[in-house]
Order: structure tokens, then sequence, then C-alpha cells
């Protein structure tokens, strides 16, 4: 009989949620595979009462178990993740069964090998001390050499190891300034890696990201030997050919990473470079109005540092001209057009500014409003040079321009006309600004910029009722007898003909945010029944704001989530349904019916009999020991 008190006595009492809340329900999933399948060799105790094998993975390694003061397991292992990991797992549960199966756990030797790989921190160490021996006996055997032993041993490896032949070929030709070769090769080289888009299947972990720390290493190499311009060179070829690559490429954006460790390499080249300053902003600027990727980010952070006013002067006026030239332009589309005209713009503004040309910049961005519907950055510059009375004629001119064709534009007017309300403490204002957001966008995010706007206009209560009047009935509130809010002084939004009303999803999750469970459920049972039901009710908050005062029914929303995912039939689901299953048994738990919550999980496992991914998350709800008892 195992004493429970010592340290290997603990590891009986484990559970499978003690094991879930160590390692995660994949890794454990995963080190179940393991122990199964047999993994797990050479088992045995060590003097402080862990468990020490080697568990054979992808390599073999070696891992170690220990309990913590908590009572949850505690790995270290030579492998890449070297804690808490799979392999951990694999072994707490081989122990477990030699233990119930009556199988003698032998003693760990104090002089075991894993016991030393462990302490020396597993193989990465071993390789670095390997590596420092190696690197000892390479000083003595060059040592000893001649010169022409040297250079046959060179000419040996540089055959083995074609990188290390190319590498000294390039330095030679840096060295003696002919950079020609090395240039050709280098665009060859860029041409090539640009060739393929790279592309990850996060699903099987394949795919290709093409590697340019070579190109990076070159162009350093040519950049120290003080050749910025062909380096810059270059790096227009670098740009054109990585943005078409990103453009093609279907991936993370691994892709676009490494072609931006480029391009700190092309600044230092940009500002070594003999243009004069206004072409090497210029030179930067173009290549960011080309990347819609921000590859070229570094050249970005270029523009915005410090650089003569002068060089600002003379791009401002290329940006102007440019955008002069672009008037009347026909071909692309409205929305390109408006596009390439605010990119554009923008830079000739922080040119502007660099030159100290403010008082260029409200004209320039008039005319630009009305030429693309950029109304909200000219009202930013008006109110922040607090010019609020030509602001608000601007919002209201833009909300007029543009209508319902931007949507986004007119919430940012609108957004800036309450905050010049607000600035003017007009509560009742704001408070009607906000109500007609509420409006066109219902949400509880707007119900409660409501309610503080209207507790500042001391009119909370009566704007609060026709909030929810128009949430179950569709009346508009200013329409509803006894409206307390003023005009707000744009043009009111009429009721979205696309809302079915009540509008269930609003109404519960106010009635969650006030607290009222009663109306939680009253509206949660109006809900929208059928074949697709009302996908958009978080049913879980739902059932967390009733818990106490309505215990089943809570459970029984949590069963009915978890009894849909698993219906999916997918491991990631099945870990999502053990959380409301996890939920469901606290509450029954606390209501004294833990023997129909066993009972429930049971007809689970009964159904799902051959989901052995799902049994295997069932087991980590039971608060029962893995291990059996032994008679």
């Amino acid at each position: 009989m195992l004493n429970k008190k010592t340290p290997l006595g603990r590891f009986a009492d484990l559970t499978w949620k003690d094991i879930e809340t160590w390692a995660g329900g994949t890794i454990v999933s995963r080190g179940r595979n393991y122990q199964r399948q047999g993994r797990v060799a050479d088992l045995a105790v060590t003097d402080d009462g862990g468990l020490l094998a080697w568990v054979k993975g992808s390599e073999r390694y070696a891992t170690m178990v220990v309990m913590d003061e908590e009572g949850l397991p505690e790995s270290t292992c030579t492998c890449p993740y070297e804690r808490d990991c799979k392999h951990g797992v694999a072994v707490v549960l081989e122990y477990l069964k030699q233990v119930e199966n009556n199988c003698r756990v032998p003693q760990a030797k104090q002089d075991d090998e894993r016991l030393i790989l462990l302490a020396d921190g597993g193989r990465d160490d071993d390789e670095d001390l390997i590596s420092e021996d190696m690197r000892r006996d390479i000083d003595g055997f060059l040592q000893g050499k001649t010169r022409a032993q040297l250079i046959s041993l060179i000419h040996d490896l540089a055959g083995q190891f074609p990188e290390m032949a190319s590498e000294m070929a390039d330095r030679r030709q840096v060295i003696s300034g002919n950079t020609e070769a090395m240039v050709r090769r280098l665009r060859n080289e860029i041409r090539d890696l640009g060739s393929e888009p790279g592309w990850q299947n996060s699903w099987n972990s394949e795919g290709y990201t093409p590697d340019y720390s070579g190109v990076r290493k070159k162009l350093e190499t040519l950049l120290k030997a003080g050749h910025p311009e062909e380096v810059l060179t270059l790096g227009r070829e670098l740009v054109t050919t990585g943005l078409r690559q990103v453009e093609e490429s279907h991936d993370e954006g691994e892709t676009a990473m490494e072609i931006a460790g480029c391009l700190p390499v092309i600044v230092e080249a940009l500002d070594r470079s003999s243009l004069d300053s206004a072409d090497k902003l210029s030179w930067a600027l173009n290549a960011v109005l080309e990347d819609p990727f921000d590859v070229c980010d570094a050249l970005a952070e270029y523009l915005d540092r410090q650089h003569p006013r002068t060089a600002w002067h003379t791009l401002a006026d290329r940006l102007l001209a440019k955008l002069h030239g672009l008037k009347g332009a026909k071909g692309d589309d409205e929305f390109s057009r408006n596009y390439e005209r605010d990119r554009l713009s923008r830079w000739a503004i922080h040119a502007l500014e660099g030159a100290g040309r403010e008082a260029e910049i409200i004209p320039l961005c008039i005319t630009e409003a009305k030429m693309t519907g950029s109304y909200d950055r000219l009202v930013q510059r008006l109110m922040a040079a607090r010019r609020y009375e030509d602001a608000e004629k601007w919002i209201k001119e833009g909300l007029r321009a543009i209508g319902e064709k931007w949507p986004g534009i007119g919430a940012g007017l609108r957004d800036k006309l309450r905050e010049i309300r607000t600035l003017e403490q007009n509560w009742p204002v704001v408070a009607a600004l906000r109500v007609e957001e509420f409006v066109r966008r219902p949400s509880l995010q707007a119900f409660t910029d409501c309610r503080k706007a209207g507790v500042k206009a001391k009119a909370w209560p009566q704007v609060r009722e026709s909030l929810l009047g128009y949430l179950e009935k569709g009346t508009l509130p200013w329409k509803q007898k006894g409206w307390p809010l003023p005009e707000s002084g744009l043009k009111e939004p009429e009721a979205d003909q696309r809302h079915r009303y009540p509008l269930i999803s609003d109404l519960i999750d106010i009635a969650i945010l006030e607290k009222k469970p009663d109306q939680v459920l009253k509206w949660y049972d109006q809900r929208p029944q059928g074949r697709f039901g009302c996908p958009w009710l978080d049913e879980d908050a739902i059932a967390d704001a009733v818990q106490v005062q309505a215990p089943q029914r809570a459970v029984a929303i949590w069963k009915n989530k978890a009894e849909r995912l698993i219906a999916q039939v997918q491991p990631k689901a099945y870990q999502e349904a053990a959380t409301y299953l996890r939920k469901a048994g606290l509450v029954m738990s606390k209501q004294n019916n833990q023997a129909e919550w066993d009972h429930y999980l049971g007809s689970l496992r009964e159904t799902h009999a051959r989901k052995r991914r799902l049994l295997e998350v069932l087991d980590g709800l039971d608060e029962k020991p893995i291990m059996k008892k032994r008679r």
C-alpha cells in the first residue's frame, strides 16, 4: 500500500483534472498516446520521490517528473520544450499503470546517465561543450600547418561547402575593388529568391519561406567596403521583387519579414549615399508609397527622422506637384484613385510640417476633402487649431457630401461633433447624439455610452425606457411620449428596416448588464426557434447570468451547447465542450446533484464510446484518482 504522505504516494492521488491543469488538454492527449504506444522505457524512481525515464519521440529524451507543493506534477525533459511536455505526461501515466498492475518500479542509481543529462540542461549544453572542445582541437591543428597546407585545406573545404567558396570570392572582390561580379551575382540571387512565393500549410506544418539572410549579409559586406550606391541600386530591385513576391505569397507574413530584415541595411546605405537630402527623402518615400504590406517600415521610420528643412521644402513641392498631376486622372476606379491621393496628401502634409509651412496644410486638407471625402482629417486639423466653428461647418458639409456612401467617415464626423459639444458641456445634445448612434447600430457598448451621457444630462431614466422601447418595438426614441432630449442638429436616422423586432440579443445583453436574470430568461425564451436558431446569442454569458436564480436552466443551456459541440466530431470542439460541461458540473455539485451529474457523464461516455478523444476529455472532468483502487 502506498503511503499517501510520500512524494511517490502523491502521484496516486492524481486525477485527470489535475493532469490537464498541469499540462493542458492537447499535451495530455499526446502524452496518453505516447504511453499507450509503449514509448516510455526504463522507468525508475529517484531518491527524492521523483520519476525518471527514457521517452522515445522523434529522438530519445530523458524525462524526470516530481510533485510540487500544490500536489501537481512538474517535469523537466531534454526535448526542445524542456518543461511540462507530453513526455512528462507519458511518464506519469506509465508509473500509475505499473503501480496499478502491482509491478515493481526500480530505484534510479545516483550516477544514472539521465540525471546527468538533465542536470547539464540536456542536449544543447552538451553540444556547446563539444563545440568548445572542437574549437580547441581546430586551433591546435591549424597552428601546425604551413601556408601551402592551409591553402590546400581551404580548397578542400570550399569544394565541400559552396557557401564558403562564395563568401571568400565576395570578400576578395570587395577588397580588390572589383564589385561588379558580386553585384551581378547578388542581383541574380535576389531574382531567384523572389521567383517563388512563400507558403505555409498550418494543418501539416509544411511550407516554404525564402531565406534572405544571405542577401542581407552580402549587402552589409558591400556597405562596409564603402559602396552605398551599389547597395541602393540592389535595394531598389529588392523592394520591387520582394513586394511582388509578398503579394503572391500565402503565409502569415514570414516572407514579408524576411525581406523587411534587409531594409535596415538599405536605410544605412541611403544615409551614406551621395544623394542630396531631398533626393534621399524621395528615394525612401517612393519605396514606402509602393508598399501596401508594411515591408518598408524601416524606410517609413527614416522619413520620421529629423532632416534639413530645405529637404522637406523640396519634397513638399514635389508631392504637391504630383497631386496636381493626378487631377482628372482616368482609368482607375474611384476608391483606388482616392486611396492614392490620400497617401500622397498625407506625406505632403508631413513634408509641409517638416518645412515649417503649416499655413498651407488646412487649405490643402480642404481641397483634398472635396476631392476624396477626407473630411475627417480636415476636421481633426481644424479642431487641433481650436477652430471649432469651422470644424462644425465642415462636419455638416461632409455629412451632406458623403451621405450614406461611406458610413465609416460619417461616423467619424459625428464623433467629432460630439467632441465639440462635450467641450461645450452641452450634455443634452451629447446624449441626443449618442442615442442617434444607438439607433444606427444598437449594441451593449452604445447603450452604456448613452447611459453615461444620459446621466450627465439628468435624463437617463426616460432615455433608458425609450431605448428599450426601440429595441422591443422599433419605435424611434424621439417619437416616443415624454422624450426628454433636444434635437442634435444633424439629420436623425431612420430605423433599420433589416431589423426584426424585438432585438433579442441586445435586450439580453442589457438585462445581463443590469443584473436582471428574470429579464434575461424572458428574452431568451423568445429567441427564434427552428433549424438555425439564434446563433449570435452568447449562451454561455446567459447561463452565467442566471445560474444562481435558475441553476437548472443554466445547466440545461451549458449541456445543450456542449452537446452541439460534441456533434461536430472535432478534438478542438471537444475541448470547448469540456469548458461548458465543467461549469454545469460545478453548479450541479453545489445543488447536491452529484449523482445525477455522474449519471449524465456516464450516458455521454456510453453514447460516444467510439470517440476516444472525447472520452479523454471527459476523463478530465472526473475528479476521481486516475489509478483505480487495488483490493
